[in-house]
């Protein structure tokens, strides 16, 4: 389970501002307990701000704010894959690409 304050929930804008502006990385880490779970609520909150709001953020969304996190605290990123993993793992949802179907091999035909 992820640690939320009010002021993230009630009013995203404010809190993401305090944070961006703040340069407070270092905080939202320990606060969150994982590089995964800090950009995860760094990513809800900017969705939650949105023209049209989004209560999940994307696996692209993740991402930047993973990097965001990493960089404002001097850390390398770890691989989407276990950012994946470790917000399956808590029950975090996130908007995953859709992938194209594979489609079975086709068979040419042959004229006798």
């Amino acid at each position: 389970m992820i640690t939320t304050s009010t002021e993230e929930l009630e009013r995203p804008g404010e809190w993401l501002r305090a944070v961006l502006e703040g340069r407070q990385y270092r905080w939202l880490l320990e606060d969150s307990g994982s590089l995964t779970v800090a950009a995860y609520r760094l990513a809800r909150a900017r969705c939650r701000i949105q023209p049209m709001p989004m209560p999940l953020p994307t696996l692209a969304e993740l991402c930047v704010a993973v990097r965001r996190i990493a960089e404002g605290c001097t850390l390398a990123a770890p691989p989407v894959a276990l950012m994946v993993d470790e917000c399956e793992r808590l029950g975090l949802l996130v908007i995953a690409p859709v992938r194209a179907p594979s489609h079975a091999p086709s068979h040419a035909q042959h004229a006798a």
